[in-house]
C-alpha cells in the first residue's frame, strides 16, 4: 500500500512518500526486502516543473490515469491536471494527489472523483499514517541556512514550511524502516530512500532530491548508497550501491516502473539510464 505527505503554502511545498508496492504483487515472503526493486515505483510523479502527481490504491488503474495525464498535458499544457484527474473514468478505488507550483503553490486531493484543497493532507493507508504521526519529532534543525547566490554569502532564517519538510522527511525515513510491531510491511523504500518532491531553493522548480550515504565501518568499507536524480527532460531518480554492483532506476511514468541494474559502476549506472532510458542522473559520489 501507500503513503504519501503532501504540504503547500507560501514558501515551500512538497511531497514525501514511500515506494513499496502492495502485497498482492508479492509472490513469496522473501520477496519483501529493502532492496528488492520488483516491487518498487515512483508513488509521486513529478509531469513538469510545476505539476507533480502521487497516487494510491490500485496501482495499474492510478499509474496509467497518471502517464495518460502526462501525454495529455504534452499535447495541451493549458489542462487543468486537477478538472482532469476529478473527470477520468476507471479510477474506482484510486487515490490522488496533486501539487501545482505556481505563483501560489496548491495542493489538492482527489478521491471517487471529489476534488478538496488542503495545506497538508495525505493519502494511503490510515493506520500507516497514525504510525507516522507517532514517529514524527519536533524540528530539531539549524535556524538558518547558508545560502550563496552569485558569490556572495547569506544567512536566511529556516521557514517553518522548511522545518516542516525536515520533519516529514526524517518521519516518512524513520516509518519506511520501521518493523516493529508491524503484522505487514506495506510501506517502505529502497534502503530507507523515501522519494522527497519540493520547489528546489535555485530553479524554484519541483524536483526530486539527492540523498548518499556510506559505511564508516572497517568491516564494511565498501558499504553505502547514493540516490540520484534526474530533473530535466526525462525525470526520476536512482539509487546504486557502492558494493555488490546493483542498483535501480525508477522513470518518471515509464513503461517499466521499476528496472533493475548490474552496473559495474556508478559511471556505468549513470550512462546506462542516460543511454536506456535518457535520464540525466546527478547526485553525491563517495
Amino acid at each position: 500500500m501507500t503513503l504519501v505527505i503532501a504540504y503547500a503554502d507560501n514558501d515551500i511545498c512538497f511531497m514525501v512518500g514511500d515506494t513499496l508496492l502492495s502485497h498482492e504483487h508479492f509472490q513469496l515472503k522473501q520477496d519483501v526486502g529493502p532492496v528488492n526493486g520488483e516491487f518498487h515505483t515512483l508513488k509521486i510523479q513529478i509531469l513538469s516543473g510545476s505539476i507533480a502527481v502521487a497516487f494510491a490504491g490500485k496501482f495499474q488503474e492510478s499509474y496509467h490515469a497518471v502517464r495518460e495525464l502526462r501525454d495529455a498535458l504534452s499535447a495541451h499544457p493549458d489542462i487543468d491536471p486537477v478538472v482532469w484527474l476529478a473527470q477520468k473514468d476507471g479510477v474506482a478505488g484510486c487515490e490522488f494527489l496533486v501539487l501545482l507550483n505556481r505563483d501560489r503553490k496548491k495542493l489538492f486531493r482527489i478521491s471517487d472523483g471529489t476534488t478538496s484543497e488542503f495545506r497538508t493532507t495525505y493519502i494511503g493507508l490510515q493506520d500507516e499514517y497514525r504510525r507516522y504521526m507517532d514517529l514524527r519529532k519536533p524540528y530539531g534543525g539549524p535556524a538558518t541556512r547558508r545560502v550563496v547566490d552569485g558569490g556572495v554569502a547569506e544567512e536566511i532564517p529556516v521557514t517553518e514550511g522548511e522545518k516542516e519538510f525536515d520533519v516529514v522527511s526524517d518521519a516518512m525515513e524513520a516509518l519506511s524502516r520501521d518493523t516493529v510491531g508491524r503484522k505487514h510491511t506495506s510501506v517502505g523504500a529502497i534502503s530507507g530512500c523515501v522519494i522527497r518532491v519540493v520547489d528546489a531553493r535555485i530553479s524554484r522548480q519541483l524536483e526530486y532530491m539527492q540523498a548518499v550515504a556510506v559505511s564508516n565501518f572497517p568491516w564494511e568499507p565498501q558499504g553505502g548508497f547514493t540516490m540520484l536524480a534526474a530533473n530535466t527532460d526525462n525525470r526520476g531518480v536512482g539509487i546504486f550501491f557502492r558494493a555488490g554492483g546493483r542498483g535501480f532506476i525508477l522513470p518518471t511514468c515509464g513503461e517499466t516502473p521499476c528496472i533493475a541494474s548490474y552496473a559495474s559502476d556508478l559511471t556505468a549506472f549513470i550512462e546506462e539510464a542516460k543511454d536506456k532510458l535518457g535520464m540525466t542522473l546527478i547526485g553525491g559520489t563517495w
